[in-house]
């Protein structure tokens, strides 16, 4: 079903076109997901187990560093272009946008949240604002992802050739830390 969202979006997918992909009836489908819906809520639950935990690097720097690359690991193929399209289609579905806000966007606060506060506890300059952090670089990681993939021809639908290159990282860095 990841493939199937990947390669063709949240619109195109169906349940007969996940069922047949599966090698299964959709009737099968139907006894453990009763709804397009409810499949695609589960598929939103699944990239969620990419989060990651917070993890201290000893410093700022290196602690926002380790965070943007392993978004970077975790979101340049499919799963970035499932995301995207998952995110656009949250607009017309409280609940998906639920489920995107609380394994998503809440993770990443929170780690955050624990580095800004290391970072305030040091004493360094820099912004201290967890969730505006959080909408940087969650904007940030999701436009990269769909804009690089829509005007790169070589780079496979739904996936960033170079998420985040190292000029992009270094800017938000600067943006999150306030260092010039």
């Amino acid at each position: 079903m990841l493939d199937l969202l990947s390669e063709d979006g949240y619109a195109p997918l169906t349940t007969a076109k996940v069922a047949k992909r599966a090698g299964v009836s959709t009737g099968t489908l139907y006894r453990r997901w009763p709804s397009k819906r409810k499949l695609i809520l589960a598929a939103a639950g699944h990239i969620a187990a990419a989060e990651t935990t917070d993890v201290d690097t000893g410093s700022t720097d290196g602690d926002l560093r380790e965070l943007l690359a392993h978004k970077r690991k975790s979101l340049c193929g499919r799963i970035g272009g499932i995301l995207v399209s998952l995110v656009g289609e949250a607009i017309h579905d409280p609940e998906l946008a639920a489920i995107l806000r609380a394994d998503i966007f809440e993770p990443t606060r929170e780690h955050l949240a624990a580095i800004l506060e290391r970072a305030a506890a040091l004493g360094e300059a820099g912004h201290h604002d967890a969730d505006a952090a959080t909408h940087l670089v969650v904007g940030t990681v999701l436009a990269d992802i769909a804009f690089r993939a829509a005007h790169d021809p070589r780079t496979p639908a739904g996936q960033a050739a170079n998420l985040l290159p190292d000029a992009e990282a270094t800017l938000l860095l600067r943006a999150l830390t306030g260092i010039s």
